[in-house]
């Protein structure tokens, strides 16, 4: 590994005179630090971040714990997340959390020992599951929610999951159908709670009764299972008008199990989802969905959280809601009115 010794002896020049050039806060003339700035190329150095972060308190790194890779909306922010970051010149280390509190104790842990400048969660589930985001803020660590919030919502960047879920159901509805099923998921986790409460509202806004045996749960024991919970309701005779699945996967089971059992998508049950992942568009048929606009959350929640890093933002900010907006594809039967 390069040093700014060998930096030093390669230029001609004091060890303290390299680093002075190559931090650019104090004065060294241009002629030395342009050789200064040469040789640290002609040599590969790169600076010892750890090293760094113990004289200044910080290294440029910030932490996204993600919930489960393998769900598809995680990508997107992900990509989103590094993109940002990099622009303004941090980087991300991403640590996927398989839904475990343990293993997101001990990440936060490892990372606050290693100098992290500040934690992004994707994992709140919005009550006293979300305590490690609450010792991080009590300790005064940049700490910023997306996707999910904590029940107090401070420093979160989300959807407006009732309103995008109420937007959902009453396109169903504007479409004629009125026997609607919604397949939700894990009841502790509260953007399925306020997805409920909009299906909830748009259903009784419009006249039609909120039948409970219409709400089908399509999460057990942390597990998915809207393939199993659409077919086990289709075999026992509750075949609805039309599915709004609270998310796109849930979706894609849902119109796995009504083909299972013969029926057609959109023609005999029409299916609409929530989140529009990139797979939406290339499912068949293609997927009508509720979008979160998860790139623009990814980049605003990087952006406040680096902002809070840096001084510029207060550690306790109310949350940031995102409009969602419906995207129609094929997966909804329309309406005739001829």
């Amino acid at each position: 590994m390069v040093t700014l010794r060998d930096v030093a002896n390669r230029a001609g020049v004091s060890v303290s005179t390299v680093s002075r050039a190559l931090n650019g806060k104090s004065v060294v003339d241009e002629k030395t630090r342009d050789w200064v700035v040469q040789c640290a190329k002609e040599l590969h150095y790169q600076p010892n971040v750890i090293a760094k972060g113990l004289k200044e308190g910080k290294t440029k790194t910030i932490a996204f714990l993600i919930p489960n890779i393998e769900n598809q909306i995680y990508p997107s922010l992900a990509i989103a997340v590094e993109t940002e970051a990099r622009r303004h010149g941090y980087f991300v280390v991403f640590c996927n959390t398989q839904e475990d509190q343990e293993r997101e104790r001990e990440y936060v842990r490892n990372l606050q020992n290693r100098f992290v400048d500040g934690f992004l969660f994707s994992t709140a589930l919005g009550g006293e599951e979300s305590r490690t985001i609450l010792e991080l803020r009590r300790e005064g660590c940049p700490t910023v929610c997306l996707m999910r919030a904590t029940s107090d919502g401070i420093n979160s960047f989300v959807s407006d999951n009732e309103q995008g879920a109420y937007l959902g159901t009453e396109y169903l509805i504007n479409q004629g159908f009125t026997r609607i099923a919604t397949i939700t998921g894990r009841p502790s986790l509260e953007l399925y709670a306020q997805r409920l409460r909009g299906y909830q509202r748009a259903m009784r806004d419009h006249g039609l009764p909120v039948d409970p045996g219409w709400i089908w749960l399509g999460v057990e024991n942390g597990l998915e299972k809207a393939l199993c919970v659409t077919r086990e309701k289709l075999a026992a005779g509750w075949v609805p008008q039309a599915i709004f699945a609270q998310s796109d996967p849930m979706a894609f089971d849902a119109m796995q199990a009504l083909s299972d059992a013969g029926l057609r998508v959109p023609e005999d049950v029409s299916v609409l989802g929530y989140d529009n992942v990139p797979f939406a568009q290339c499912y068949s048929p293609a997927l009508t969905t509720v979008e979160q606009p998860l790139y623009e959350m990814g980049q605003a929640a990087t952006r406040h959280l680096i902002a809070m890093i840096e001084g510029r933002a207060s550690l306790e900010s109310p949350a940031e809601l995102f409009a969602p907006r419906l995207i129609v594809r094929h997966s909804v039967k329309e309406r005739s009115f001829e």
